[in-house]
């Protein structure tokens, strides 16, 4: 596991309340429970702990946990 999907695991456990193991690459949105006004709530969180802006059109485009993970990467994130 990457550094950046550790810290989109833990911003999904902090901000979301889900058990650790529930987010894996390949869990979308639906699977984890979140509609479309927290996906608005975890491009916040992100930004403030990672310092990765998602907008809003970035945000319509992905769909599970590796597409934010891959996105934070691409983004080069400060991952900590």
């Amino acid at each position: 596991m990457s550094a950046a999907h550790e810290s989109v695991v833990e911003v999904f456990v902090a901000r979301f309340d889900l058990d650790a193991e529930a987010v894996v690459p390949e869990a979308t949105f639906d699977d984890l429970g979140l509609d479309s006004l927290s996906q608005l709530e975890l491009a916040t969180a992100l930004k403030k702990r990672l310092g990765v802006a998602i907008s809003d059109e970035e945000l319509s485009e992905i769909s599970s946990v590796s597409d934010i993970v891959a996105l934070v990467e691409k983004k080069g994130a400060a991952v900590r």
